[in-house]
């Protein structure tokens, strides 16, 4: 942890266009080792048992609410929609770069990306079915179970090179881990230099406290009962409601509070791109609507943790008033 932490401050120290390389290399080397985790996974007896099941639809589930609920917000945090940290990257691209087809991009690679992994990780849930004479459904495990504890029992037990394929899916674990912790970190510390710019003249002490801050509170994470806080913090802080809570006010503040006819304007001047018609429905009124359904569906079934006396959900969501209040008060 320590070294992750580490490697984090070096790649930031110097502004995160210095880090490009480290960031393309984070984005792209694990799309090289999806591919040799999918080429040896359809190699392997099984392998179309998995993606059969992984491919089968189950109508049923979709009558549910906690699928969509699940859904929803599977979709804010696979895309890094609410954490600031898109915002942030893209605050240092040059002023006429295309960020539509940017956007029209990432969609696509995000989904194809997701779609590419599971036939990689199913493929090999397939063998293990067939190896070990069980269901895949008993097999699978939801949360972190299914990266730390199915896969790796699945690579131990591989016919050849069990150990080559384990420090692969690792590595690629690592790597992905590394560059949402860096993309993360410099979401969250170029809004703090927004907001007191005095910092600037300070970067690498500010960077440095700044990443021995989260360090320190990362430390609970890998004691015994860290996949408990884990948990937790990924259940009630970084998704679920507050995600929701946190996404609806910011297309809000930006179909409504700024407009959509400086929108137009912006985007306009920026890329020379004229916006549809559609999208100031879509921004206005869909979008949020969608937000305000899956929130409100949230606390209906939302389950409160037990861990603390106050709830963490809520905590996070009153970073959003506190933002906007916090400032004008101290103005006075």
């Amino acid at each position: 942890m320590v070294v992750a932490w580490l490697i984090v401050y070096f790649a930031l120290w110097k502004g995160i266009t210095e880090a490009r390389k480290f960031v393309y290399f984070c984005a792209l080397f694990p799309y090289f080792l999806i591919a040799v985790l999918l080429i040896r996974g359809l190699t392997l007896p099984g392998a179309g048992t998995g993606i059969y099941y992984y491919l089968k639809p189950n109508i049923t589930r979709l009558m549910g609410t906690q699928v969509w609920m699940d859904a929803g917000t599977q979709v804010f945090y696979s895309y890094g929609v609410g954490f600031g940290t898109l915002i942030a990257l893209g605050s240092h691209n040059k002023f006429h770069h295309n960020c539509v087809r940017d956007a029209i991009a990432m969609c696509f690679i995000n989904g194809s990306t997701s779609i590419l992994a599971g036939f990689a990780i199913f493929s090999v849930l397939g063998y293990m079915s067939v190896t070990a004479g069980k269901d895949i459904a008993d097999i699978v495990k939801p949360g972190v179970g299914l990266a730390f504890l199915v896969y790796p029992e699945v690579a131990s037990n591989l016919p050849v090179m069990r150990q080559f394929f384990a420090v692969l899916f690792f590595l690629m674990i690592t790597i992905l881990g590394l560059d949402s912790q860096v993309c993360m970190v410099e979401g969250l510390f170029t809004a703090i230099e927004d907001r007191f710019p005095i910092l600037r003249r300070h970067k690498k002490t500010s960077l440095g406290l700044t990443c021995l801050f989260f360090f320190l509170l990362s430390i609970p994470m890998v004691t015994k009962s860290g996949a408990h806080w884990l948990t937790i913090v990924d259940a009630y802080g970084a998704s679920g409601y507050a995600l929701l809570f946190v996404v609806f006010w910011e297309v809000v503040g930006i179909a409504h509070g700024i407009g959509m006819e400086k929108i137009r304007i912006a985007v306009k001047e920026m890329v020379g791109i004229t916006l549809p018609k559609g999208i100031d429905y879509l921004l206005k009124f869909v979008t949020p609507s969608i937000c305000m359904i899956l929130f409100i569906m949230c606390l209906v079934y939302y389950t409160p943790a037990n861990a603390f006396k106050r709830d963490l959900a809520e905590l996070c969501m009153l970073t959003v008033p506190s933002m906007i209040i916090g400032p004008e008060i101290l103005k006075r």
